[in-house]
């Protein structure tokens, strides 16, 4: 009964959201504003039916109803009920229905919350926002149905993919991921309904931008929650390994990256306006790519889902919506194209240009890497593969010039900077980052890939200080305040600017990290007999003893664990293990992380003999790992308060829907 309302829930769902796109085309060409009320109450029941079918499947997965297929290869009567509620995420079918209830959700909420708000766009908003959710509605009605019932009904399940079930960060890392997918249409919503109705002044672009920081922010925090995961389930001892699944991920953020900034120059120059067009419409078709990529099996990954019968309905969608949009683009081309070009080489707007440009770069390597292997077996049959080795020979050289870019955009004004003010925002910032490559040198750092990283950290970390002390000393002398008080001032009055130097110092953090961890890590493999130790990089690593049990939450799954003992800058106790899980051919690894501000050790069982207790050991010893995920959350706080609105901005809002009217600043005040 369960699963027969999921799936009438569906059908009923994909009915309402043509009905929505219908209506608000004929709503908007006729006027009709009670129909563009219903198209948007059907909307808001798209999602309704979206949740009814995830609970409908959420309810089949916590009480083991195998006549479900999904259920029965996906699920046990032995599988906790945390794993079973996450496995709705776990495979293809359950995979989409989840992202059809976040795509519904932004839709309705982004069309209750402008339901009175820009009148001559979001009819066209809606209209697409609920085609593309159409579309993954019919794919769960026709090739992706959820509910697909099996029989007959087996007694036992084959339960979720082993890799799953191995952290909790699964309940994490894809609802972020898919956050940001789903978030990503409306932008490009927004601007097919500019292309349409020919409203493509700094309006569009003042409304696009939070819409696109907010599932950005989801996208950003959902990419370092993967490189988390991989990092503690694995085994591997790293974090990012250009898999093709997570380049899919990569790829949109670089384009919806690019997009923010254009926007900016956009908006305050009037210039690069078809440039942003196009960088929206890439930003959603690469969603649809990566979404392909990742479900239609094409892919060998270890984050892909099986071969399926979606690809060609994916490949369809890709197709028309650059189709449309790009048609779009062009007939419109002659009112996005000209506009204020960048005053001089060496300004604001031309720094945010040579910026995107090398997002692109990156994007097209990034695409090019990933495709290639694709594009070989479909031309010639070669089988090839495109590596680690590869993409970071191509993207390194781009990625340090994005990170310098990063820090003298910022600091350049609109128009042609003088040589004076180039002499005095980046002469300190040159010294701070020359002194303390060289005090990283003489300490031991001699590999040149960190050494540089660590200079242009320094370099664009003191531009950004010195621009925070600069606007906090030019408001204290002005409202006589003391630095503290003008500092705090000029952050909160200026979130969208001050909230961006955050994210940039964020990334730097990483940076910093990722160019330390990868270039000065230390690995060794050893096999221990029972009391025997190990040295490596100060550490002495002791084998105690193995253990062979069943899980307590799960007595199908087998773990065999080394029990260790540590001895250095940490010590204590650890064990790493591999588990035996019925869904799985070939045991997982469940490595052991200590972690600590300065380093982790991170320690993987790759064999072990219970009868004689001896182990083999993969032992590595990464620098400075943790502020990779500190430099992630500095990210997302930094978008959070940077999408924060100001209090003048709220209390705007509030006013102008009580109709009170509000004390403004006078113009260039």
């Amino acid at each position: 009964m369960i699963p027969t309302i999921g799936h009438a829930a569906i059908v009923v769902g994909l009915a309402l959201t043509v009905y929505a796109a219908v209506a608000f085309v004929v709503g908007a060409r006729g006027g009709d504003g009670r129909l563009l009320v219903s198209a948007r109450r059907a909307v808001i029941g798209t999602f309704a039916c979206a949740a009814i079918g995830s609970a409908a499947m959420m309810a089949s997965l916590l009480t083991h109803d195998f006549s479900v297929r999904y259920v029965a290869e996906n699920n046990a009567t032995t599988t906790p009920p945390f794993i079973s509620a996450i496995s709705l995420w776990a495979a293809l079918e359950g995979s989409i229905l989840f992202w059809t209830l976040l795509a519904t959700g932004w839709a309705s909420l982004v069309l209750w919350w402008n339901r009175d708000r820009h009148p001559a766009l979001m009819p066209w908003v809606g209209a697409t926002l609920a085609s593309v959710n159409a579309f993954f509605f019919a794919v769960m009605t026709w090739p992706g149905n959820p509910f697909v019932r099996t029989t007959p009904v087996a007694a036992e399940g084959i339960g979720p993919n082993a890799l799953l079930q191995n952290h909790p960060f699964m309940a994490l890392h894809p609802p972020m991921l898919y956050l940001g997918y789903t978030g990503l249409a409306v932008p490009f919503a927004f601007g097919v309904a500019a292309l349409v109705t020919g409203r493509l002044d700094e309006a569009w672009l003042r409304i696009v931008r939070r819409w696109t920081l907010i599932p950005w922010t989801f996208l950003s925090l959902g990419i370092v929650a993967g490189a988390w995961w991989s990092y503690e389930v694995l085994g591997w001892g790293g974090y990012w390994a250009w898999d093709p699944v997570e380049n899919a991920a990569l790829l949109p953020w670089l384009t919806a990256t690019a997009f923010i900034h254009s926007s900016m120059v956009a908006e305050r120059r009037s210039s690069l306006k078809a440039w942003t067009a196009a960088l929206v419409i890439a930003t959603f078709v690469l969603t649809l790519v990566g979404t392909f990529l990742t479900r239609s099996g094409i892919l060998a990954s270890v984050h892909s889902f099986t071969e399926s019968g979606i690809g060609p309905w994916f490949l369809a969608a890709i197709l028309l919506a650059l189709g449309i949009a790009l048609s779009l683009l062009v007939w419109r081309l002659p009112q996005v194209t000209g506009g204020g070009r960048p005053s001089g080489l060496l300004s604001r707007e031309s720094a945010f240009l040579f910026n995107n440009v090398l997002f692109l770069g990156l994007t097209f390597a990034v695409l090019f890497g990933t495709l290639l292997p694709l594009i070989a077996v479909s031309t010639s049959g070669a089988t090839i593969s495109v590596g680690r080795v590869w993409f970071d020979r191509v993207t390194v050289p781009i990625v340090i010039a994005l990170l310098f870019l990063m820090g003298i955009g910022p600091a350049l004004p609109w128009g042609q900077a003088s040589w004076r003010t180039i002499r005095e925002r980046f002469t300190v910032p040159l010294l701070a980052a020359a002194i303390i490559s060289a005090g990283a040198f003489v300490l031991g750092i001699r590999d040149t890939g960190p050494l540089g990283i660590l200079a242009l950290a320094v370099f664009v970390g003191a531009i950004m200080i010195d621009e925070v002390v600069r606007g906090a000393r030019s408001r204290a002398r002005a409202r006589g305040e003391n630095g503290a008080t003008a500092t705090w001032r000029l952050t909160t009055r200026n979130r969208r600017r001050y909230g961006g130097y955050a994210v940039h110092l964020g990334i730097l953090v990483m940076a910093v990290a990722i160019a330390v961890s990868s270039g000065l890590a230390t690995d060794r493999t050893v096999t221990l007999a029972a009391g025997e130790s190990a040295t490596i990089a100060g550490y002495r690593i002791t084998n105690e003893r193995v253990v062979v049990e069943p899980l307590s939450n799960d007595a199908r799954v087998i773990e065999t664990r080394a029990e260790l003992t540590y001895e250095g800058s940490q010590s204590g106790s650890l064990a790493t293990a591999q588990r035996d899980y019925p869904s799985s051919a070939t045991p997982i690894a469940t490595p052991a992380v200590r972690t600590s501000l300065a380093e982790d050790l991170y320690v993987t069982l790759l064999a072990a003999d219970p009868a004689t207790g001896s182990v083999t050991l993969h032992i590595f010893v990464n620098p400075l790992v943790v502020w990779i995920w500190i430099g992630g959350a500095i990210v997302g706080l930094g978008a959070v308060f940077a999408i924060w609105p100001e209090r003048r901005v709220r209390t705007m809002a509030v006013a102008e829907r009580r109709a009170v009217p509000v004390p403004t600043t006078p113009e260039g005040a």
